[in-house]
């Protein structure tokens, strides 16, 4: 698994760029220049999962409101309360990251 890259006697320790290999055996480094463009991507896409779970939890909360007796309302309101939560932390991180981005002139999103 650990290629030549490795020299256990060397004080530079070990390439991760060159160590570790994508599913069709090509080095990460060939596709992503500085770790930070990996970064970008899984941040980016980590957005996008949080939001389509976030629309699913308000659907399913809706569901359990039209279709439940007073347990499942309750329960309704707290998957809608749960929501609203991960919403706020999920508009405020976005924002947090844009502020960060706004002052040091990094773009962290493509």
């Amino acid at each position: 698994m650990v290629d030549a890259e490795y020299d256990p006697g060397s004080n530079a320790g070990v390439n991760l760029s060159n160590v570790l290999k994508l599913s069709d055996g090509q080095p990460v480094s060939t596709v992503f220049e500085t770790p930070a463009d990996m970064v970008n991507l899984l941040v980016g896409n980590a957005f996008i999962v949080a939001g389509i779970f976030l629309f699913i939890l308000i659907i399913l909360a809706g569901f359990k409101f039209i279709s439940s007796d007073s347990k499942g309302i309750e329960e309704a309101k707290t998957l809608i309360m749960n929501a609203g939560i991960g919403f706020s932390i999920l508009f405020g991180a976005y924002w947090v990251v844009q502020i960060i981005q706004f002052v040091t002139g990094i773009q962290i999103f493509f």
